[in-house]
């Protein structure tokens, strides 16, 4: 097992020889300056395998749709992307191979994450080596507050947690029930809900904090059935968790039904509904992404994907990879004609607006952290028999961290 306690004062011996030689292998053998020539590197660290790892493979496919809508090379550089893979959630296991990436095989910049602890281990390294890192996905405050070099276009829970409270107090459900992972997004979640939820005159009627690597959730979702609130607001990372939630809520019969409304966050996505039976009919997810969005740059990352692969739906995870490949371009195009200065870039980010998959994207340069649109859609059967999801409210041009979600 890696031990970083241990091999700290290694890693700022490897890491001051890192910068050094940065700054040596500017200059070619005559002195002549390399830059304009130099192949540059984005790792992405993932979840391309383990029980997230169908994340990463929606990761892959829209970082391949990416490439074929913009190529691989940018501001005068040839791009290579190395993938290295997390298996779960390992933050030491993000720090190790972050590590290596920078140290040892040149990264200047880094991409992907999935769980919220894997860029927060990774901080220190971005920070000491000056390496931008742009998190695809990843919805704690911390992330960003963790490093000057973390750059989020993607939602947090504060964003998320206030559109759902507001809606649900405008749709007349005053008491809520709430579920989220035990770790730093889900507390964030349940914290900023709470707090939204309270100050519109809603009640909490009760609260579950569910250890990510809990296989059972009948314990939970029994608990849930006796607070008979109106409305159950989960947050629960997608892939065997979320299946394993739909699945217990199934078997208590706490779906299809009129008196209970479920609201998820990312449970369901339009790749995954095959995942599902009808069970999930009548449920609401809300999203910073959807199939159905009608700009112009969906429209490009859907064409691309039915071209690499022709086989596979269009995801969040595949949108949120592809917008995050659009920052990462912004980056390196913005150090064109001069060596890669991570610093620099970052900030040539920080006031960056753009259209993505997503819909319009804004950087906020006070908290690096993104101002999006919030789709909120529900699971239907289309008129061939099969699962889709509509859109059923846009929320446009929600900021990071909403008023009243935070102290």
């Amino acid at each position: 097992m890696h031990n970083e306690g241990a091999n700290d004062h290694t890693i700022r011996i490897a890491l001051r020889a890192f910068l050094a030689g940065s700054l040596i292998a500017l200059m070619g053998a005559a002195g002549t300056p390399v830059f304009a020539q130099e192949k540059i590197r984005i790792g992405i660290l993932g979840q391309f395998s383990g029980p997230f790892a169908v994340v990463g493979k929606k990761y892959r496919e829209g970082i391949d749709a990416f490439t074929a809508a913009y190529g691989t090379r940018v501001g005068g550089r040839e791009v290579e992307i190395l993938y290295r893979d997390l298996g779960g959630s390992n933050p030491s296991v993000a720090r190790r191979l972050g590590e290596e990436l920078v140290v040892r095989d040149g990264v200047k910049l880094m991409g992907g994450f999935y769980l919220s602890p894997e860029p927060i281990a990774l901080a220190p390294v971005l920070t000491e080596t000056n390496t931008p890192a742009v998190v695809f996905n990843g919805a704690a405050l911390a992330i960003t507050q963790s490093s000057p070099m973390i750059i989020r276009p993607a939602q947090t829970q504060h964003m998320m947690a206030s559109v759902q409270a507001e809606w649900a107090i405008k749709n007349g459900w005053k008491r809520a029930y709430l579920a989220a992972s035990d770790y730093s997004p889900g507390h964030d979640f349940i914290a900023a809900y709470r707090m939204k939820y309270l100050s519109l005159g809603g009640e909490i009627v009760g609260e579950d904090k569910i250890p990510l690597n809990t296989v059972d959730y009948a314990p939970f979702i029994e608990r849930l059935g006796k607070g008979k609130p109106p409305v159950y607001h989960m947050f629960i990372p997608v892939g065997a968790p979320s299946v394993n939630i739909m699945k217990a809520l199934r078997a208590q019969g706490l779906t299809g039904r009129k008196d209970l409304a479920l609201i998820g966050q990312a449970i369901i996505d339009d790749p995954f509904l095959p995942l599902y039976d009808d069970s999930v009919v009548g449920m609401y997810d809300s999203l910073t992404y959807s199939m159905n969005q009608p700009g112009a740059e969906n429209k490009k990352y859907k064409d691309a994907m039915k071209a690499k692969h022709p086989n596979e739906l269009p995801s969040y995870e595949g949108a949120c990879a592809y917008d995050g490949m659009m920052l990462l371009y912004h980056m390196i195009q913005s150090q064109q004609g001069k060596p890669f200065d991570g610093a620099a870039a970052v900030q040539a980010s920080t006031t960056h607006r753009w259209e993505g998959a997503r819909g319009p994207i804004a950087i906020e340069p006070e908290t690096r952290n993104a101002t999006m649109n919030v789709y909120l859609r529900r699971a239907v059967k289309g008129a061939d028999g099969k699962l889709k999801l509509e859109i059923t409210d846009t929320f446009a041009g929600i900021r990071s961290i909403p008023t009243g979600t935070t102290k």
